[in-house]
């Protein structure tokens, strides 16, 4: 998906590369990769967010590493902690950690993870992390031109709730993530786009 002169891939699961000239990976466990990392910002430390190996096939000597806490301890190299609402600079790219929890599920309690705001070249991507649809969306409203958000259900929201955070949130662009890769994540990303698009035609779904 390319958006203006940032390329956001979907590598599956919850993991993304966004490059410009710089190489960001989200999350990177799903996927083939196939270029070296500038920044990777890892949104909690479950196994299928934080994958050691993963990381270490993508770092290089200069590569930072940006997590919460109990995940950066896991970590080596150049590696930042975050919580959410911090905000910083990282090689010229804007990065805001967002909150992102579960409300009525125990897998993600508020402060375990985050979720991101990266902005790169002028475009906002939102990465919701592994989160429900939380109150703290609706000050994204307008505010973010990609947002990649999970519906799988179980551990996070669902499509039905996805849609609604879309809605609230009202980006550009409409991405669904962390679904059909594990047997408990079975959802439609087509329901999601259709959930959308009746209530606000105006908000760009995409999901390939």
């Amino acid at each position: 998906m390319q958006v203006n002169n940032v390329e956001v891939s979907w590598l599956g699961h919850a993991s993304f590369k966004i490059k410009s000239k710089l190489v960001v990976y989200i999350d990177p466990y799903a996927g083939e990769y196939d270029e070296k990392a500038d920044i990777v910002l890892i949104t909690h430390d479950h196994f299928d967010h934080l994958d050691k190996s993963k990381i270490e096939l993508v770092k290089k000597d200069e590569t930072i590493t940006i997590a919460p806490e109990k995940g950066a301890e896991k970590l080596s190299g150049y590696v930042r902690t975050v919580l959410p609402g911090d905000k910083m600079e990282v090689k010229g790219v804007e990065i805001e950690a967002t909150h992102a929890y579960n409300i009525n599920k125990p897998y993600h309690p508020k402060n375990f993870g985050v979720g991101y705001i990266l902005t790169i070249n002028g475009i906002r991507i939102y990465h919701a992390g592994d989160t429900d649809f939380i109150p703290e969306m609706k000050e994204l409203r307008e505010k973010v031109d990609v947002a990649l958000l999970p519906i799988g259900g179980t551990y996070t929201m669902n499509v039905r709730e996805a849609a609604e955070a879309a809605i609230t949130i009202k980006p550009k662009i409409a991405f669904p993530m962390h679904y059909n890769s594990l047997p408990e994540l079975k959802a439609n990303p087509k329901e999601f786009e259709r959930l959308i698009k009746e209530k606000d035609p105006s908000i760009e779904v995409r999901f390939e």
